[in-house]
């Protein structure tokens, strides 16, 4: 018995990939916030694989929890992005004395390193270039499947 339980122990630590986890994380989350109007409040997150969850809260066309997929070449014109604008030398705060305004929080984990900036009106021009991008993407995907749907299947 203790063969068996040893066995099966070394089996699954041996099947063990550390980058599995990485896979399943979403290497890219931008959320954005309230302010006191009526500025759109969503959280988007994009997988390694092509995968991107959709999680609108107010002011904005689609309301819940909606998934698609985006091509390789879009997945990698994000990641080219990230890397031209160097996100992970930039600050982790860029804060406005202003407080009615929104705020984008951005965070990004790859190759092992997370790197998470708030952005309330401060940050460098290139990094608004990328949330151009993410949202050009998002406007560009034609078919949304509800969240829920997908995790019946």
């Amino acid at each position: 018995m203790r063969l068996i339980i040893f066995l099966s122990i070394n089996f699954f630590i041996s099947c063990f990939n550390p980058n599995i986890l990485q896979q399943e994380e979403p290497f890219f989350s931008m959320q954005r916030t309230a302010c006191y109007g009526t500025c759109p409040q969503y959280t988007v997150s994009v997988y390694h694989h092509g995968k991107i969850t959709y999680n609108g809260k107010l002011f904005v066309d689609k309301i819940g929890c909606f998934s698609s997929f985006i091509s390789d070449h879009e997945v990698t014109t994000i990641k080219l992005v990230l890397d031209e604008i160097d996100f992970f030398s930039l600050e982790k705060e860029y804060i406005s004395s202003m407080t009615d305004i929104p705020s984008v929080v951005t965070e990004i984990y790859l190759d092992g390193k997370r790197h998470k900036v708030i952005d309330r009106l401060e940050a460098p021009k290139s990094l608004r270039t990328c949330y151009l991008v993410i949202d050009s993407i998002i406007e560009s995907i034609q078919n949304w499947s509800d969240c829920e749907s997908l995790m019946i299947q």
